[in-house]
């Protein structure tokens, strides 16, 4: 029963965004030229040594450009096909360095002087400056199908994936720290994963960022639903995939490790501390737990290595970004205490754009989400629940996996929180979905210890105000409509 349920769920929520997928912006479509190629499959392409086709154009017959396998996507850059007026934007998107006399690399926007047609005439070396995990990904299906991977139908697919294992991970989790009321049922909480959070914009919008975070999220939440089956070994490697995707992610190994250490002996759960039967057996679950996250991570950081010459530099010192993002980082640098406030305020407490026309008349859409970000509870208003998840009454029921869980919540989303920028352009705080598994859990244990009524009310409440965002980027209203 729990596999069918797995594959029915994961089929339907798959299904429905391919739906959205297809009326949205991107399509279905595969589009294997620049601009709209998502860097971690130009990554892939690059590493497979993909040949670059342009196609017949004007008076120029078609040609193909050779590209031999490589860690840089300095070719794709130079033979992109297509132009786009967002060029300065796009070229902000690749961590773009300028190669000197003597072999070293330096930030393109230290000597491009803020002129495009400047910095191609020097000697660049292009690469995508984000973490590998996506593209590692990647890699097999370009491999196998080349041209016709779109990213788009990848993500929908991986966003089912994540609702069902996300579905799994609430029934183990509720086995664990005690059943007692059964609502809102199974079904009513993998409806509010599926569509009553975040998930459903960001799954269906895609897009270079996104889509690195619809790939963590869905790789952490699947960790940890093997972690607490017992299967540690491929429970490593979905969370080194997460980790190498969002490296935000690492935060989330409190909650790992009390769901792998304690998973075949649920009792276990509420004795702080104990984790197995002897000493060798939970270092034969550690060296399980740990063998994944190890080895993806020192292909990540020999990367990096190789690439930047620092195994701590993923490439964003290479990017070239706005004026003002730039003050910012020269400033604090790229995580600080300074930027507390502001992202604090952008996704925790900024209230709905209200729309309305020169005049100030109230127009469609009426209400929206502020590019920069939009408080929590009006995104998801069901997580309000968690705080029935606290310990008001009992501090002493809490279980070593509730207070892990805590951790999680709050590792995961700290760097988001200490970031330079807030994550534009979002419906709501992005960031904050690197902790999708931590809130559901919690939101869902504290809606099952409110009145039915009132947990049901928040469930839809929260499905409305997630459609509407999904709405409104169908309809490209916006956020044109937040200018």
């Amino acid at each position: 029963m729990p596999r069918t349920r797995f594959l029915r769920l994961w089929l339907l929520w798959s299904g429905l965004y391919m739906i959205l997928v297809t009326l949205g912006p991107a399509g279905l479509v595969p589009t294997p030229v620049w601009p709209d190629l998502s860097q971690h499959l130009l990554q892939a392409r690059a590493w497979l040594g993909q040949d670059i086709r342009i196609d017949a154009e004007d008076d120029r017959p078609s040609r193909s450009i050779t590209v031999t396998p490589r860690l840089d996507v300095t070719p794709y850059f130079e033979n992109r096909v297509v132009k786009d007026p967002r060029e300065r934007t796009l070229v902000s998107n690749l961590a773009v360095a300028v190669r000197q006399h003597d072999g070293q690399l330096v930030p393109a926007q230290d000597t491009w002087a803020g002129s495009i047609d400047t910095l191609l005439e020097q000697d660049l070396v292009c690469h995508v400056g984000f973490p590998p995990g996506p593209a590692f990904l990647l890699l097999p299906l370009v491999a196998l199908l080349r041209g016709l991977v779109a990213v788009q139908w990848v993500g929908a697919l991986l966003g089912g994936l994540a609702v069902a294992a996300m579905d799994r991970l609430l029934t183990l989790w509720f086995v664990r720290i005690g059943n007692g009321r059964t609502t809102p049922s199974q079904d009513a909480l993998s409806v509010l994963a599926g569509a009553g959070t975040l998930w459903i914009w960001l799954v269906t919008v895609s897009g270079t960022f996104l889509f690195a975070q619809t790939v963590a999220t869905t790789a952490l939440v699947s960790g940890l639903a093997l972690a607490a089956s017992g299967r540690r070994w491929s429970a490593g490697f979905c969370f080194g995939l997460a980790v190498t995707s969002r490296p935000s992610m690492i935060g989330a190994v409190p909650l790992f490790l009390a769901f792998g250490l304690l998973a075949t002996h649920p009792e276990e759960v509420f004795q702080m501390g104990v984790a197995g039967r002897g000493f060798g057996n939970r270092l034969h679950r550690i060296v399980q737990l740990a063998a994944g996250p190890i080895v993806l991570g020192i292909v990540a950081l020999g990367l990096n290595h190789l690439r930047f010459g620092s195994p701590w530099q993923f490439g964003y010192r290479f990017m070239i970004v706005p004026q003002f993002l730039r003050e910012r980082l020269i400033e604090h640098g790229q995580l600080s205490i300074a930027y507390l406030a502001r992202n604090m305020r952008f996704m925790f407490l900024e209230l709905p754009m209200v729309i309305r026309d020169s005049a100030g008349d109230l127009v469609f859409p009426y209400i929206a989400s502020d590019p920069r970000g939009m408080g929590l509870l009006f995104v998801t208003p069901a997580f309000i629940a968690l705080l029935a998840a606290l310990p008001w009454r009992r501090p002493r029921s809490w279980s070593a996996l509730l207070v892990a869980t805590w951790m999680a919540l709050f590792l995961t989303c700290l760097p988001g929180l200490l970031y330079y920028n807030t994550g534009w352009v979002q419906w709501g705080g992005r960031f904050l979905v690197d902790a999708w598994p931590a809130w559901l859990l919690l939101a869902a244990t504290g809606l099952r210890r409110i009145p039915s009524r009132a947990a049901d009310a928040l469930i839809v409440i929260s499905v409305a105000c997630s459609a509407w965002a999904v709405v409104l980027t169908l309809l490209r209203v916006w956020p044109a409509c937040c200018g």
